[in-house]
């Protein structure tokens, strides 16, 4: 079964709002910071949905903490240091970096959810 948490569909459509609303008006905290919160659960998000379907005979699979705390390390070193280094158009923000973390917490607290959280499954990961 193919799921996607309720944090990915409020994150995912912040972000699209977000885009919308910025072409008219825009509050400068929240256009600098609200797409690096949203990008975790958003990105997390749909590799959690990946995985549990290339993994379903696990129906409790969730991203470790390991793996959340990598996302947050290669985006920093992407986005704070690879690319302001390479493409004038990036600039590097250290608070990005608290953005990124803000969001990983929020995905890892509360979307980082088994694909199933009841009943009895098959070999196969399916609910009998």
């Amino acid at each position: 079964m193919y799921r996607l948490s309720r944090l990915f569909w409020i994150s995912a459509t912040l972000f699209l709002v977000h885009q919308i609303v910025e072409k008219f008006w825009s509050i400068p905290y929240v256009h600098a910071y609200l797409d690096d919160v949203l990008a975790p659960p958003i990105v997390l998000g749909l590799a959690l949905a990946f995985f549990q379907n290339i993994f379903p005979a696990d129906p409790d699979f969730r991203i470790s903490w390991y793996w959340v705390l990598g996302f947050v390390a290669w985006y920093s070193f992407l986005f704070e240091w690879y690319f302001p280094k390479i493409d004038s158009r990036h600039y590097s923000d250290p608070l990005d970096i608290l953005a990124y973390s803000a969001g990983a917490l929020l995905f890892f607290y509360l979307g980082n959810k088994p694909l199933a959280t009841k009943g009895v499954y098959s070999e196969r990961g399916e609910k009998t």
